[in-house]
């Protein structure tokens, strides 16, 4: 797999939506290939949004997983039932789900294993807050998250990292382009010097994402694509934001 471009649609969604998001984004798209675009969805819509799609070959995710396979866990869906319904990837340890649902790196790792034991391409999202900006510790405290999270987990076939500072998360407001490529650059390296085994696929930015923002992000040479919320809610926002990737990548 080779994920670029993943659309996080968070709590929102409908059935009309997912008609109306296909028909705008196939409209604005002009790329032939959609192998490297994902879309997560609400877990309720996945099987939908995949018949709505059809046989194109944009892959379909899950937002979250649990960390068991079976078992008491109400409300919960796992790696083995996304798996089932098609999807290919699922977000992991997003900082909506640090923050909101209190998920530690230990929570994330187990997370991971399921993802990975099933099948499924885990995207680990990592980020600093604006403290830890302030206090000059985002290095620091990205490499803990990714040690944190794969410590128990360093055999993973595949893995995609995001990077999303909690701060830009929303905000309109993102790194500037050279330091988010110098994370990405610092997120490889310690990957592959500390976890040699795990098959990075890419690391992408998120965070405030948008058609303004798009080709100064794509030109740096370690951004290998994003991780998009609120403007991936727009099918041909999204659509415009992939074809300046396409133009500067493919």
């Amino acid at each position: 797999m080779s994920l670029c471009l993943v659309a996080n649609w968070k709590l929102n969604g409908s059935k009309e939506f997912n008609h109306q998001w296909a028909l705008e984004f196939f409209k604005n798209f002009n790329g032939q290939n959609f192998s490297s675009i994902g879309i997560a969805p609400a877990s309720i819509y996945i099987d939908h949004l995949k018949k709505v799609i059809a046989d194109k070959s944009i892959k379909i995710g899950a937002q979250n997983i649990d960390l068991v396979e079976t078992g008491p866990r109400t409300g919960e869906i796992s790696a083995s039932m996304i798996k089932d319904l098609g999807c290919e990837f699922s977000i992991i340890g997003h900082s909506e789900r640090r923050i909101l649902f209190h998920e530690t790196n230990q929570i994330i790792c187990h997370k991971l294993i399921q993802a990975n034991n099933n099948f499924v391409v885990p995207i680990l999202c990592v980020g600093e807050s604006m403290q830890e900006k302030q206090d000059n510790t985002t290095f620091k405290v990205i490499e803990q998250q990714i040690i944190g999270a794969l410590k128990d987990a360093s055999e993973l076939s595949a893995i995609i990292i995001a990077y999303e500072p909690v701060w830009a998360i929303g905000s309109g407001k993102i790194p500037n382009p050279k330091e988010i490529n110098s994370m990405h650059e610092m997120i490889k390296d310690v990957v592959q010097s500390r976890f040699p085994k795990i098959g990075l696929e890419s690391v992408l930015y998120g965070g405030s994402v948008n058609l303004e923002n798009a080709s100064c992000l794509f030109e740096q040479k370690n951004i290998d694509g994003a991780l998009i919320g609120g403007s991936s809610l727009d099918g041909k926002e999204f659509a415009l934001i992939a074809n300046v990737f396409n133009d500067l990548r493919v």
